[in-house]
């Protein structure tokens, strides 16, 4: 289908041909047959870089121009949140009906706070917590919303993040029955599982812009998928800096995923070692010249140091760590051809737009505070694989995988490259979870009688997916706790949150966050210190993962316990 064709406004039309846009991709097609701009909810689930945004785009440019409504878009991370607010901003110019332009605004942070300045935009972005929030604190404007977009809604799978993305869209839902939902994401099992809860069309497609390659790389040679086979040059001991030569002599870039920010730094220090005798002496000139940009950006720091020094050489790291300014040169550089190795954390591999013509996975293992290491999961591997390929540059993108032995190699193989994405679940039905929940849904006036509560959680994904008397038992012990640690308190056959009840739940801490600082701020202290009060705060569950002191650490800790007792 044309762009020309699509029903949408002309100013639409003219910024999507600027943008160099003049057909859509297959899955953006199937989207608008399947009512995406009629009003339809609709569950999109395609592969990354197959276009999933631009239906977004059209989605709320329909309702902003033509129904004159309000969007909001829902984000997992404040990065990508960045991004998205930044492609919405090109419609800027487009005027609406009632002579004013196209707003779009974001909201991120300050969890304390209802913005109601965020009610003058026709767009809205912001991250699922923010979005939670705002709904604690009872924001008027988002009764206003005739459009929600859920990305990478696959993330309610997550144990911690994935309750509260469950929950906004329930309670959205329940704000305004007649909303429409667009909910985007990657390729899992359970899709019509996920669209039957949304009341939405499912829309499943594997259509990538790019052909893609997986394959593992053992020693010197890549196994791929098809059984093909590919021997790349063994100029060092590691696979994975041999891999990031080979890319970049071949005239490409790379994305090597690394578990840790730690270990992202230090690959991308080793590769950056090797790679600079590669590079043409323009680009080291411009090189120079952005790594004297990343130490003028912002504080000096040792992480922008860090940063400036491998940027010299035509590498650079990604993570959350990072603030925005570094973050925003780092991903421009990189489009721009610049940086031809990213390392990178996996949260770069939630729908942030930064593609290379190889993915280099380096570890399939993650570590877990407190657990151990763990192997990732086979729809997280997808996710860092769809990221390989430039589409308009790339006709095949590689992603590989690093093994250190056959057995390994064949594992890998099995385990990820031919194996399926995994179902997705509510893990909303913990009590740890579902009491912050719980407590919302009382102190923001979404129900308030043990029967509407059941009644809303009864709404949710996890009532969906099992038995929704199932998760009664774990709200009963819920509501328990918040009786017993008065946070609520019945007025007649009704409950109520008390004032600190309200706070605990406007603050967004878990409740029992709430209980230990009123219970240390109560308490008859002989003595207290700057030091008192950041003990009382590291006991608060809020303050995760606790983090083990190494040996060497603990004669210095048992002095500084001495010295503060």
């Amino acid at each position: 289908m044309r762009i020309e064709e699509l029903p949408i406004p002309d100013s639409v039309k003219d910024v999507l041909h600027t943008s160099g846009l003049s057909e859509l991709y297959p899955p953006q097609e199937e989207a608008v047959h399947a009512g995406a701009l009629d009003g339809k909810n609709l569950v999109l689930a395609s592969p990354t870089a197959s276009g999933k945004t631009l239906v977004a785009e059209l989605c709320a440019l329909k309702h902003v121009l033509e129904r004159d409504g309000k969007v909001l878009y829902l984000s997992p991370l404040r990065a990508l949140a960045s991004e998205k607010w930044e492609e919405f901003k090109k419609y800027a110019a487009i005027k609406k009906r009632n002579g004013g332009r196209v707003s779009v605004g974001i909201s991120t942070g300050d969890y304390d706070s209802s913005d109601p300045w965020m009610g003058k935009y026709d767009i809205i972005v912001t991250t699922n917590e923010k979005a939670d929030s705002l709904l604690r604190h009872r924001a008027k404007w988002v009764s206003d919303v005739s459009l929600v977009v859920a990305d990478e809604v696959h993330l309610i799978n997550e144990p911690e993040r994935g309750p509260t993305l469950e929950v906004v869209l329930a309670r959205l839902m329940q704000v305004n029955p007649e909303i429409q939902l667009l909910v985007l994401s990657a390729t899992i099992k359970n899709v019509e599982e996920v669209a039957e809860w949304l009341k939405a069309i499912p829309v499943t497609t594997e259509w990538r812009p790019v052909t893609l390659r997986e394959g593992v790389l053992h020693h010197d040679e890549i196994l791929f998928k098809d059984g093909g086979a590919q021997k790349i040059e063994k100029t060092t001991k590691d696979p994975t800096i041999n891999l990031a030569l080979y890319t970049v002599k071949s005239g490409g870039q790379a994305l090597a995923f690394a578990g840790t920010r730690r270990n992202s730094i230090s690959l991308a220090k080793k590769i950056s070692a090797k790679i600079n005798p590669l590079l043409s002496k323009p680009l080291k000139r411009s090189l120079k010249q952005l790594s004297e940009q990343v130490l003028a950006t912002g504080a000096r720091t040792r992480i922008s140091e860090q940063l400036a020094e491998v940027v010299s050489n035509g590498a650079a790291f990604h993570h959350a760590g990072l603030g925005g300014s570094h973050r925003k040169l780092i991903e421009d550089a990189f489009r721009e051809g610049k940086i031809k190795i990213l390392t990178a954390t996996p949260t770069l591999a939630f729908g942030m737009n930064l593609p290379a013509r190889v993915v280099i996975v380096t570890d399939y293992r993650r570590y877990e505070p407190g657990y151990g290491y763990y192997p990732i999961a086979v729809l997280e591997y997808k996710q860092m694989a769809g990221r390989a390929g430039r589409p308009r540059y790339d006709k095949v993108g590689d992603s590989i995988l690093i093994a250190k032995t056959e057995d390994e190699r064949d594992y890998l193989m099995e385990s990820y490259i031919l194996a399926d994405t995994e179902r997705i679940w509510s893990k909303l039905a913990v009590e740890r979870i579902l009491r912050s929940h719980v407590l919302a849904t009382i102190a923001s006036d979404f129900a308030h009688t043990e029967q509407g509560i059941y009644e809303f959680f009864g709404k949710t994904f996890y009532a969906c997916q099992y038995d929704p008397r199932a998760i009664k038992g774990v709200i009963a012990k819920s509501l328990g706790f918040l009786f017993t640690e008065k946070m609520v308190e019945v007025g007649g056959d009704k409950i109520y949150a008390t004032n600190f009840g309200r706070r605990v739940s406007e603050l967004y801490i878990d409740p029992l966050t709430g209980v230990v600082i009123r219970d240390a701020l109560t308490s008859r202290a002989q003595r207290l210190t700057d030091i008192s009060f950041l003990h009382m705060i590291a006991r608060t569950p809020d303050m995760f993962p606790k983090l083990r002191p190494y040996s060497r650490e603990m004669d210095n800790l048992q002095f500084f316990i001495e010295d503060h007792q």
